[in-house]
């Protein structure tokens, strides 16, 4: 599942069978969190988690008052959750949270918005074609060279070509970055360039983490699928040496992960440090059993 609102359909289903169900993408809070289920596995990202890695990071660099702006849909209502709780606990004010329909993609009254404002910096949360054109339509504002975006990583994923220069300096917080360098990213990158003769981003490591996860659970029961108990308990104590980085699972069944600071630099998401070490997901609400 990529669509959190497909997911919460499965959810259910998964509850009320205890099949085995591994996420390895949607990141609504609800399926780690209240509706979690021994049985459920995300093996990609809690939607407040990227975010919750970077209010610090936006604070550390001086910028003390931000605007917040966001489609006004579960994803970006979650999104602002983690940006808000690490963004007020490191000193900053948000001084504006601003809102459109999904995926309404007329920016312009709002970019109007913001430069009124004129806060030290601008945080958001948009992704694929609607993200391209905020940060070419920021850039056309003429607010790109005055006031500093930032983003859930989500905004630079897969839409660099198609944003242009205007996406120059962006600063992101990812689980992943295209230019780890690390031996096990080159090596993924390799390997997965030979298969399938295209560049791997953040949803194929998702996917190869998924499949990593279910065969340490397989392998721990020699391939018995229908020892269940023992499936679940060799997955929650796995350790995923992936492409991201080595992450392990949160009680609530998400993984706890590095989330990475990254500066575009020629379409290409740059990594600049490590925004946070190991971060969990809260987990409010999930009672296993």
């Amino acid at each position: 599942t990529v669509h959190s609102g497909v997911q919460m359909g499965i959810q259910k289903v998964a509850r009320d069978t205890g099949v085995l169900n591994l996420i390895p993408n949607a990141g609504v809070h609800a399926a780690t969190r209240a509706l979690c289920a021994p049985n459920v596995f995300r093996t990609s990202f809690s939607n407040s988690q990227p975010t919750l890695a970077l209010g610090k990071a936006m604070v550390e660099k001086g910028h003390k008052k931000a605007v917040w702006i966001t489609w006004k849909y579960a994803a970006g209502d979650e999104a602002f959750e983690g940006f808000k709780q690490s963004y007020t606990a490191a000193g900053g004010t948000i001084v504006k949270e601003l809102g459109l329909p999904f995926p309404n993609v007329e920016f312009q009254a709002l970019l109007t918005e913001i430069a009124a404002l004129k806060p030290d910096a601008v945080a958001c949360f948009f992704a694929g074609g609607g993200a391209a054109k905020f940060i070419r339509d920021y850039a056309a504002a003429g607010l790109k060279d005055k006031i500093p975006l930032y983003g859930s990583g989500f905004l630079t994923e897969g839409v660099l070509d198609a944003a242009g220069p205007a996406a120059d300096g962006i600063i992101t917080t990812m689980h992943y970055s295209d230019s780890l360098d690390t031996p096990r990213n080159k090596q993924f990158r390799l390997e997965y360039a030979k298969a399938f003769r295209s560049q791997p981003d953040v949803y194929a490591v998702q996917g190869y983490d998924t499949g990593l996860l279910l065969v340490q659970g397989a392998n721990a029961v020699k391939g018995d699928l229908s020892a269940k108990p023992a499936i679940i308990k060799a997955m929650e104590s796995a350790t995923i040496d992936s492409p991201r980085g080595k992450w392990t699972m949160s009680k609530a069944h998400n993984p706890v992960q590095d989330i990475y600071l990254r500066r575009v630099e020629n379409k290409e998401n740059k990594v600049i440090g490590i925004a946070a070490k190991a971060l969990a997901d809260s987990g409010a609400g999930c009672r296993m059993g």
